[in-house]
């Protein structure tokens, strides 16, 4: 089972409410491919793709049938905020790497360069996300891997509630597992957003650890390497 399609409206905070609605490609691909052309994107690894790739890729994404992506616009203006991946874990490579729990679902994000910043935008970012995955009844957590060097995004998912697991070296990235139950969405839903935290799990020695970790394992073969 998965997410019902239809276009879902949630509270945005003080900025009003946001629409989510599936991508339609012709519309987004240019959007996307600004948005992965920018130094702040450079994670996701499709800089320097020609717009044409860019709807090349997304086309196979969403004709493999495991994976939605999904927009988020601001009802107000209709400016498109954020896009984000809902998809099928078991489908995915990342099973590989951590245990799956039935009713996992995972969740990839990118925030658009709004033109004038929003009020808490990332937290109520992560809200309509669940917001959105939630809907499937089958789903109890929402599964993630950032890069352990995305420092601003883990911040972030602390003040979103999320729940951090371990390291784990992807043949791409060494990332975090970052997890959200759904009873943890339904306690905080309609809340206004925590303080913003000041340090993530990956601040200080963890980081230089798991990043010369994964230098080393990667340099004699005994991580993945698919660079």
């Amino acid at each position: 089972m998965s997410a019902p399609s239809t276009p879902l409206e949630v509270p945005f905070g003080p900025s009003g409410t946001v629409v989510l609605r599936k991508m339609v490609l012709d519309e987004d691909a240019p959007l996307l491919h600004d948005w992965f052309s920018r130094d702040y994107a450079r994670f996701w690894g499709l800089q320097g793709k020609t717009v044409a790739e860019i709807r090349e890729k997304f086309a196979g994404i969403e004709a493999s049938g495991t994976c939605d992506v999904i927009f988020g616009i601001l009802a107000s203006t209709g400016e498109r905020l954020f896009m984000f991946q809902s998809y099928d874990v078991n489908a995915d490579d990342l099973r590989r790497f951590y245990p799956v729990l039935q009713g996992d679902r995972g969740f990839h994000l990118m925030l658009g360069p709004v033109e004038k910043p929003l009020p808490a935008a990332a937290y109520y970012t992560f809200q309509a996300i669940a917001a959105w995955i939630f809907r499937d009844p089958s789903v109890q957590r929402l599964v993630g891997e950032p890069d352990i060097r995305n420092r601003k995004v883990l911040l972030r998912l602390v003040q979103a509630g999320f729940d951090f697991g371990r390291v784990i070296h992807l043949p791409y990235k060494t990332a975090v597992m970052i997890y959200l139950s759904r009873a943890s969405f339904e306690a905080a839903r309609g809340l206004p957003p925590p303080p913003a935290p000041t340090q993530s799990p990956m601040d200080g020695w963890r980081l230089k650890y798991h990043l010369l970790v994964s230098r080393i394992g990667r340099r004699i073969g005994l991580i993945e390497r698919h660079w």
